[in-house]
């Protein structure tokens, strides 16, 4: 395993203090698989990965910096996240999630708590993190930008897994998509993709609103899933939540609001189209009260 993906399974063990126990039998481990508290990571290096990519060979400027294709734009792996409850039956949902601008797999996993958060949701799947653009201000999403290039990624993800003797032989099953700030943009491209659109069963926006709304209304009017944005106050992303909120009304769709809030919205989670106002800043609205939690346990059976 390269240095750096040895590096962030580091990183997310210690990051993660410890919960519940680990599974009543004993499973070999990997050499690419540690486990903490609440489940099992399997960090492997995909050829379908987002990075690297020809577009970013030479790097990438914004703003008057530069940044590099080496530490930005090289690192091939993709981070499984495996429940302790987790029970393989042929078939296993997905739920991706991509991190935003300035960041990385695992800042975002401990920045977060994901897995904590995962694994108390109750999701019945996996959760899977693929590096995008590292520590730099980019959402362009490497090979997911090409015709394919997430069908790509789900079918080798879930070989390689197999193959590394983390999970059995599995097939993919409702795939959802999460991510946070500047992960709009790869998650529009995967559901503009084809046949990809109606393989998606939901989409979790954590205000990451900014741009391709249209995208974002095209798969809602579609019917083909159930839609969250949580959305802090007073930027971009709450603008175009209201503007595509009132459009969606107008095209006979029911449309759920509510507030970042426990009791408020625990009803309103359960609708197909929900848009949720947040007090929390942008880099607190994931786990601030749980918010990963709470919107992937609304879409998953009970225990």
């Amino acid at each position: 395993m390269p240095i750096l993906a040895g590096a962030i399974l580091l990183i997310l063990a210690f990051s993660v203090l410890k919960g519940q126990e680990g599974p009543r039998k004993p499973i070999p481990i990997p050499s690419n698989e540690i486990r903490n508290g609440f489940g099992r990571i399997v960090t492997l290096d995909l050829d379908s990965a987002p990075f690297p990519d020809a577009a970013r060979r030479a790097g990438y400027s914004y703003d008057g910096d530069f940044f590099p294709r080496e530490g930005h734009y090289d690192d091939p792996s993709v981070t499984v996240f495996i429940p302790n409850d987790f029970e393989p039956k042929g078939r296993v949902d997905l739920v991706f999630f991509f991190h935003g601008w300035y960041s990385s797999v695992s800042e975002a996993a401990q920045g977060f708590a994901l897995f904590r958060q995962f694994s108390a949701s109750g999701a019945k799947a996996l959760l899977v993190l693929p590096e995008t653009a590292r520590d730099a201000p980019d959402s362009f999403a490497g090979k997911l930008e090409r015709e394919d290039g997430f069908a790509n990624l789900v079918g080798e993800l879930l070989v390689k897994l197999h193959e590394s003797g983390a999970t059995p032989r599995l097939k993919a099953g409702k795939i959802t998509l999460a991510g946070h700030s500047g992960a709009y943009h790869v998650i529009s491209r995967i559901l503009a993709q084809k046949g990809m659109a109606t393989k998606v069963g939901e989409v979790c926006l954590f205000d990451a609103l900014y741009e391709d709304v249209e995208r974002y209304s095209a798969w809602i009017r579609e019917g083909a899933g159930r839609f969250v944005s949580i959305c802090s106050q007073g930027g971009d992303p709450e603008d175009n939540a209201r503007g595509l909120a009132a459009s969606l009304r107008e095209n006979g769709i029911e449309v759920r609001t509510a507030k970042d809030d426990p009791q408020e919205d625990a009803g309103a989670l359960g609708n197909r189209v929900v848009f949720i106002t947040s007090p929390y800043g942008h880099g607190d609205l994931i786990s601030q009260a749980d918010e990963f939690r709470r919107v992937l346990a609304a879409a998953s059976p009970a225990r």
